[in-house]
Order: structure tokens, then sequence, then C-alpha cells
């Protein structure tokens, strides 16, 4: 099934370790079967479950690890100047095909590796902003080596089911990294659905995740009503610490992470499932390793959404949640 490497050519194309180092082989080592690069920006829930159904998605087709297959698999640690230095040691390796789990390891891809070498995105909102292609990414649309999923995050049905909740509610809060593109592409959608719903976003911009706890108590002084959230790295990585503050103060914690309803202070999510990202991802590389050219393909945007609500949340900042909202719930903690 495999085929010899570097027979992924495509139509018409012209020092980090890694803290999630989990295979690595020479080439002596790997003989005819592809080596396949995997780099996620840090090492959490939303790109782990993204990374795992990439990789059900080749074992389902019939590349097993060791076997047929071969991964490099790395984290940036959530530093973007990491993702370079992966994709320079993909290059050294003459991986066979790139994953990028997010936007920054997609653009350090796009940077890095030749226009010969097949990348596959998926856990990424914005792939225009990076510079992959132009909307909606159709045959000729994009870069020929470069094909994935789109997965922008659902925030306008986020503020409905907050809405839903608290049918009075006016003011939210929002903390995110401006500096990441797509938190500021998410930011700017966050806005505009707010507007179109009278709400009104009141936003503290951090730098990274350490401070994350301050920017949720300085919305607190703010009166926001709730706290909601977006596709970004610093509060991945630190939204614990936005759940501990809404209960605290009896605040309505919104996320677009399933697993993030997982935390106590999380009230509901709605959002991709992470799992089929990943898999949908796995199912364009298992054409691009079957000969196929990314050129020829299409991206991918996510449609199907997963909501999840819990109870034990609300009964600890006093809400209730609508009847008739649990019964279309796809899973309800209790």
């Amino acid at each position: 099934m495999t085929l010899p490497r570097r027979r992924f050519l495509l139509g018409g194309a012209a020092g980090l370790a890694g803290s999630l180092l989990l295979a690595a082989c020479s080439r002596g080592q790997r003989g005819p079967r592809p080596l396949i690069g995997l780099l996620q920006m840090v090492d959490a829930q939303p790109p782990n479950l993204t990374r795992l159904g990439f990789e059900q998605a080749l074992v389902a087709a019939g590349f097993r690890e060791g076997d047929t297959v071969s991964y490099l698999r790395r984290d940036a640690a959530g530093l973007p100047a990491n993702t370079t230095v992966v994709m320079q040691q993909f290059l050294r390796e003459a991986v066979d095909l790139v994953l990028a789990v997010g936007t920054p390891p997609l653009q350090a891809a796009m940077q890095v590796m030749p226009a010969t070498t097949p990348v596959v995105f998926c856990y990424c909102s914005n792939p225009w902003g990076a510079g992959a292609g132009t909307p909606p990414g159709g045959v000729g649309q994009h870069r020929p080596n470069v094909v994935g999923t789109v997965g922008t995050n659902p925030v306008g049905k986020e503020l409905d089911l907050a809405r839903e909740i608290e049918p009075e509610l006016k003011r939210v809060g929002l903390i995110f990294n401006p500096a990441e593109a797509n938190s500021s592409y998410e930011a700017a959608l966050m806005r505009q659905e707010a507007a179109r719903r009278t709400i009104t976003v009141v936003e503290q911009p951090v730098a990274n995740a350490g401070e994350v706890p301050q920017a949720a108590k300085r919305l607190v002084e703010q009166q926001v009503e709730a706290f909601v959230k977006i596709g970004d790295y610093a509060t991945i990585e630190a939204f614990a610490a936005i759940c501990k503050v809404g209960l605290e103060h009896r605040l309505p914690v919104y996320s677009v992470d399933p697993p993030d309803l997982q935390l106590p202070g999380c009230l509901a999510v709605i959002g991709w499932n992470y799992r089929d990202d990943g898999l949908a991802a796995g199912k364009l590389a298992v054409r691009v390793l079957n000969g196929e050219s990314p050129a020829q393909m299409a991206f991918q945007p996510l449609t199907s959404t997963d909501l999840l609500v819990s109870l034990a949340t609300a009964k600890a900042i006093g809400v209730t949640v609508p009847e008739d909202l649990l019964l279309r719930a796809d899973r309800v903690v209790r």
C-alpha cells in the first residue's frame, strides 16, 4: 500500500528536541515507508485529540506506525519561534509529509518546507490569514502542496448558547492574545456576532498564559456577566484559571473546546469535535500518501458541532439551564 519515499510529488509544484517526542526513526531504519512530521503548538487536549484523530485515520487506511509509516512528533512548547526550528528539523530529516496542527505550525511549514513536500493542516480557523490560499480553498485556490481542514470556531453559536441560558445577557468578557493570527481573526468575528445580538464584548489582551488569571479578575471588575472563549493558545493553556474566577464570582463560563467541560466552572460548550477534525485531515493525508496531489484537493470546512452542558457548574453558580437545551445536548454532566 505504501508508496516508496519521494513519490509524493505535486502536480505543477515548483535545535528544538520538542516536548512531545514519541517516535523518531532514521532513514536507514525506515526503509521505503513514509516519514510524517507532526507539529502542534502546545501539548494540550484540543490539539492532542486532533492529532490522535489524524493517526487513527491513517491506521484505518492501513498505515501502521513502525510497519507502513513512521512519525516524528513534536510540539512547539507554545513558542512561535520553535515552530520554525522544528520545521527545519523536518527538512533535514527529509519528511515525506507534514501535519501542521494549528496556524503557527502551518505558517512555519509554508516558510520552511519545499513545494515538493505535502503539508496537511488541521485545528486551524484562518488558513487564509496564514497565506495558505483564498476562500473557500477550492482546487486552484490554494498553494499546490497545502491542503487541510478549516475549523473557524462557531462563536456566533457560542453567544446564542449563552443568551439561551441567560436571555438578558448584555456584556461578556473575552481574553485572548492579539498577536496570534487565529485569535485576532476570531476576536473580530466575535465582535461582529456580538454586535448583531446587541451584546458588548469587553476585551482583555494577554501575551501569554501567565497573564490570564489577572485578566479574568480585571474583567470581573468591569462587570462582565459571562466569560466567552475563542481559539487562542494562551487561554487554551490557562482556561482553568478563567473557570476558577467564574466559580468564585458565580459567572457563567462558555467555551468552544469540548474538553473544557471537565473543568469545574465551565458551564457549557459548543464546538468542533477535535477527533473528527483530525480524522478528516488524516483522510486527506491518506489520499496524498496514495499518490494524489494536494493541488487537486479542496480545503474541507468542519460542519458538525458538539453541545455540552455541566449541570454541576450550573448548580454551583446558581444558573438554571433550559430543559429543551438539555434535551438537545450531546452530553450533560450532572
